[in-house]
């Protein structure tokens, strides 16, 4: 037993030891319907700067390079985060583009119409034409998947600190722990080439003049001679640190490498801008470079494919040996002969495999790991003795020619871009967060703004660009409005009062609390057109509205509905005219909706509960905001409404007959959403913003009365043709992003606009 395994074993450090960092690195090329290389530039709807840490560009202008952020403990994590990269990649491609599936590219033109990423970084430009003298365009064109894996840090220091570590301080162990991975990587990196092999092909266009083609499938053409290899001439030693950075600027000197990042290792140690830089801040993770693309997942890879790595790298540092320089040549040496040697054949380092399987199996045991895990390890270990069932040999087996791998290759293509735009409103990965959150992320991740999320249920976001930092919650609630604002937009009652002060048409209303109240001041209300709210509450929870005026039977139950709501209620006029949502930031009303009541439309044949499950099943209505619109429901709030106009749920409605099941018109209780920004007067625009300036808010939805939206305001002695109804803290943002009818108006983009004004944004 090594000083790590005792220090595993003995000090019960298993979950440490398996609490890695992982992320991904995914390139592809964007191609057209018909299967070739796209010739239209980086979408101009993403980001393509360099700051992107999200969505950026490899070699060729066609080339996408989707990067996930670092992802503590939780492998299905790093997925989720790939997924919505992708949704918000595909969503915003020209012309019907995909993303191929596999490493090796389609048919390729010729060179003349392969184009060099046109980066923002003149360096970076001048980089890759180097690259097309040095190994020509076409060897470019292969596309890759990247492993980050990072040790977690309590884990080294623990080591560390433990009576098992001989390291003099943290860094070096840390270092140390990073070198003996990464030699030893380098040493069976064969491992990957046989289990996840998935290049058994290349189109002949990808061979340049005078260099004979692959003539049959082979595990992976990625990983060998024809593949991403430096020159014969360049050697950098993995021997120390100082060593590895010494060997490796060298080069960069000599002439053999034009810059240290030309160093194609399939491992390379990660920490600073410059290699140098390690020896101040030391290694910090490493960068596994041979995978190829597994063509069957949508991202790039599954998770038992990023389950299998995590576990075969800390293998790696759980054994005892650590390969040296020689045992390394060895490596590469071997992981090209793997490369090459037929998919379904027995590998010919067979012995060598089952000692690292029986090795890893007796590890996860001694670790303890999770029968889930297990299971998808044991997937690919399973492969050792089953060759067939290795990625190559599968692909192989389904596409049995060059032709059908090329058409299959188009054909998943399309099935990936089809599912990613099958519900745009949402966010892949994330569609158990709130809509708007949602949508909020998507547009931050297109424009290159750093996300990071704090707290999932709770919606709490930060926020990125430089050292410039935003909290958020709920897609909108930020540090721009201050915290009375909230209490202030809560209670009712207080915001009409400011918003009367500051010279408004506002309903009357008197605010009670306990039902006996209302029931004594019920002659007051009966017969009369009048809403009951709770006092302090939001999305339309609770609210009944008698346009023609309440019995004292419907006004007591109205009243009993509230008070589930609050322990406050209001009895408020009400005010003719239809209802407006003004969605008002940073003092300008950007967007206006039309938000119209929860309603059926009859058939003659259907019940109105039938007619409420029928539109129910529309895929854009779902529950606790994590669609554009809200399924309708059934409850006694819909009953009550129903009874004023003679109906129940059980009543049949004539041909083209309407009924609303609610007055209040929210979309979080079923309403529809119809944009109109571009048809409500100017003068409407204008009372908005102002009442928000009044009530002292930066982002905030207004909800006004009007009798007719293309008429000005106006305001006489007789009364008004608008009225305020309330002002909402966190109005939802994804119903004017996405309504039921309209163009809709992309306000979570320009609440990122305003938060980051230094941020260039980019054309819709």
């Amino acid at each position: 037993m090594n000083q790590l395994q005792a220090y595993i074993k003995n000090e019960n450090t298993a979950a440490l030891f398996e609490n890695t960092s992982i992320g991904i690195e995914k390139e592809g090329h964007r191609v057209t319907p018909e299967g070739h290389i796209a010739q239209t530039p980086h979408p101009q709807r993403v980001d393509g700067s360099s700051e992107n840490q999200y969505i950026q560009r490899d070699f060729a202008e066609s080339q996408t390079e989707l990067v996930s952020p670092p992802v503590i403990g939780r492998e299905e994590g790093v997925l989720e985060w790939m997924h919505a990269i992708y949704d918000v990649t595909i969503r915003h491609l020209d012309k019907e583009e995909a993303i191929w599936p596999y490493s090796m590219p389609p048919q390729l033109p010729s060179d003349d119409h392969i184009k060099v990423a046109q980066l923002d970084d003149p360096a970076a430009v001048d980089y890759r034409e180097y690259l097309v003298g040095a190994y020509g365009k076409k060897l470019q064109m292969i596309s890759g998947l990247h492993y980050n894996f990072g040790l977690d840090p309590d884990f080294i220091k623990g080591f560390y600190q433990s009576d098992y570590s001989q390291f003099e301080n943290l860094q070096e162990a840390r270092n140390g722990l990073y070198l003996k991975l990464a030699r030893n990587f380098l040493r069976y990196q064969w491992v990957i080439v046989y289990f996840l092999g998935a290049s058994p092909y290349a189109h002949e266009s990808f061979f340049e003049p005078g260099v004979e083609p692959v003539g049959h499938p082979v595990r992976s053409i990625r990983n060998s001679e024809h593949g991403y290899i430096n020159h014969e001439d360049v050697h950098v030693s993995y021997h120390d640190l100082e060593t590895y950075i010494t060997t490796l600027e060298n080069n960069v000197k000599t002439g053999h490498l034009y810059a240290e990042k030309e160093f194609y290792s399939n491992v390379r140690l990660r920490g600073g801008a410059k290699v140098r830089d390690l020896l101040h801040t030391g290694i910090k993770y490493l960068e596994v470079r041979n995978t190829d693309i597994q063509g069957d997942a949508p991202y790039g890879i599954q998770l038992k494919e990023l389950v299998f790595i995590k576990f075969f790298l800390l293998y790696l540092l759980w054994i005892d040996e650590m390969a040296d320089d020689p045992e390394i040549e060895l490596g590469v040496k071997i992981k090209t002969q793997v490369a090459n040697e037929d998919p379904f054949s027995r590998t010919a380092y067979y012995e060598e495999g089952q000692r690292i399987v029986e090795g890893m199996r007796q590890m996860l045991a001694d670790l303890g790991i999770s029968q889930e895990k297990l299971a998808l390890i044991e997937e690919i270990l399973h492969r050792l003795e089953a060759p067939e069932e290795t990625p190559a040999a599968q692909i192989v087996k389904a596409y049995p020619t060059v032709e059908d791998w090329l058409a299959a290759g188009l054909a998943i293509a399309e099935k990936n871009r089809k599912n990613a735009l099958k519900a745009p409103y949402q966010l892949g990965g994330f569609t158990d967060m709130e809509l708007s959150t949602q949508i909020f992320i998507a547009d931050a991740i297109r424009s290159g703004i750093q996300v990071e999320i704090l707290d999932r249920s709770d919606n709490l976001l930060r926020l990125s660009v430089g050292d410039h930092t935003e909290y958020v919650k709920n897609g909108n609630i930020t540090s721009k409005d201050s915290y009375i604002s909230h209490y202030l937009l809560a209670n009712k009652e207080v915001t009409k009062q400011i918003i009367q002060e500051a010279g408004f048409q506002v309903p009357k209303s008197r605010t009670y609390h306990s039902l006996s109240e209302i029931e004594a001041a019920a002659g007051l209300y009966l017969d009369r057109p009048l809403v009951v709210k709770p006092k302090s509450t939001n999305m339309g929870i609770g609210i009944s509205i008698f346009k023609k005026g309440p019995s004292r039977e419907e006004l007591l139950e109205a009243g009993r509905i509230a008070f589930e709501a609050d322990d406050s209620v209001l009895l408020e006029d009400y005010v003719p005219g239809v209802e407006y949502r003004f969605f008002v930031l940073d003092g300008k009303t950007i967007a206006v909706l039309l938000r119209v009541p929860a309603n059926v439309v009859g058939n003659g044949k259907a019940t109105i509960a039938q007619l409420v499950a029928e539109k129910n099943k529309d895929p854009k209505r779902g529950l606790d905001h994590r669609t554009p619109l809200e399924k309708i429901q059934l409850g006694d709030i819909e009953a009550l409404n129903l009874k004023q106009q003679g109906l129940t749920f059980d009543s049949v409605l004539g041909e083209g007959q309407k009924a609303y099941l609610r007055e209040n018109s929210n979309i979080s209780t079923g309403g529809d959403s119809i944009d109109v920004t571009d048809q409500v007067h100017p003068s409407y625009l204008d009372i908005a913003s102002q009442m928000a300036q009044a009530l002292g808010v930066n982002i905030t939805g207004i909800d006004l009365m009007i009798q007719d939206i293309k008429k000005p305001a106006q305001v006489s002695e007789t009364g008004a043709n608008y009225g305020f109804i309330e002002a909402n803290f966190n109005p939802m943002m994804m119903m004017h992003v996405y309504p039921a009818q309209g163009q809709g108006v992309r306000v979570t983009e320009a609440l990122l606009h305003y938060l980051f004004p230094e941020k260039e944004f980019l054309n819709k």
